[in-house]
């Protein structure tokens, strides 16, 4: 009743089959609690690699590192060894907050991925590849930029190392690195926003008897979209690539039966718009177009092939003299 006492018997309980009760739910000292299971959720991490990704780019770096070791070795003149130790992901903060020795900084572009990424090798290693190639035996080094006269021969090596990368990076996305301006100090390089999440890659590196580190961080959201699609495409079984072949194939005979427009043209002229306004019957217009060069076959403002004219009973025709089968095929 209003306003009296309540009796917990007139307290009605929600039974099993009651609409409010979750799927999943079971009831504990009157309580409904969800069993199912929670995953938390970092709000300063808001995007991570699944594994297979991961292990995807793992691999693609595994491959870069092979094929770096070949290239240092012809280079250098001497053994060179190059691994993959870690593949982390780790926030910009994280990543500028961290100790390191001094370095060199490349800053680069893998077009068309948005982003920059960093390409960093210790001072102390850079001086002995220079050493190296210039015919030392890559000897203690000390801790310093590099000089006008080394900058040039850093980057023309650190334009191979990005072949070797395009090359390890091919088996999921198709890149063309561009190296920027070496820099030596990280702070001022900016890769993205304080949160923004970056995929940091370190190498062991052994050139003679030295041994470093050097490492190669890229955006995650640069990399992510090509990830996915790269795996969407091996999750499809071959029964479903066959699906998708012989509907490809069905569209593409459908599209070579539709009816286009086809015209003939000359070469453009040009006329003043005085000699326009004033045009009459019987006036000759010069066209400009050589008696012994064909005419263009076009559709669509493109260029097919090309014709000479000709007449096919009461009616002007064209002979084809060449095709353009770059345009057939795009």
């Amino acid at each position: 009743m209003p306003g009296g006492p309540v009796d917990d018997h007139d307290v009605q309980k929600p039974s099993s089959s009651s609409p409010g009760r979750r799927a999943g739910g079971s009831k504990a000292g009157g309580l409904v609690t969800d069993q199912r299971h929670l995953s938390s959720y970092d709000f300063l991490r808001p995007a991570k690699l699944p594994r297979e990704h991961l292990r995807t780019l793992q691999l693609a770096y595994d491959t870069f590192s092979h094929r770096l070791a070949i290239l240092l070795t012809s280079q250098m003149r001497v053994v060179c060894r190059v691994s993959v130790s870690t593949v982390d992901q780790l926030s910009t903060d994280e990543y500028l907050a961290r100790e390191t020795t001094p370095v060199v900084v490349a800053p680069l572009r893998l077009d068309p991925l948005p982003g920059t990424s960093l390409l960093e090798l210790s001072q102390k290693m850079s001086l002995t590849f220079i050493d190296h190639m210039l015919g030392g035996a890559g000897g203690s080094q000390l801790e310093r930029p590099l000089t006008d006269l080394e900058t040039p021969l850093v980057r023309d090596l650190l334009g191979d190392v990005l072949t070797e990368l395009k090359i390890g990076l091919a088996e999921f996305v198709k890149v063309d690195p561009i190296l920027g301006s070496l820099e030596y100090n990280p702070q001022l390089m900016q890769v993205g926003g304080p949160t923004d999440v970056l995929v940091s890659a370190t190498f062991d590196l052994t050139v003679g008897e030295a041994q470093s580190e050097f490492t190669l961080t890229v955006p995650l959201q640069s990399l992510l979209p090509s990830l996915q699609h790269y795996h969407q495409r091996s999750e499809v079984s071959a029964g479903e690539r066959a699906a998708q072949q012989a509907a490809r194939d069905l569209l593409t005979q459908g599209l070579r039966e539709v009816p286009v427009e086809i015209a003939v043209r000359f070469a453009p002229a040009r006329l003043r718009s005085d000699d326009l306004f004033d045009l009459r019957p019987g006036d000759l217009l010069s066209l400009g177009h050589p008696v012994d060069r064909p005419l263009d076959i076009t559709t669509a403002g493109r260029v097919f092939g090309q014709a000479v004219a000709t007449k096919s009973g009461a009616r002007l025709a064209c002979q084809v003299v060449a095709a353009n089968k770059e345009e057939f095929q795009a």
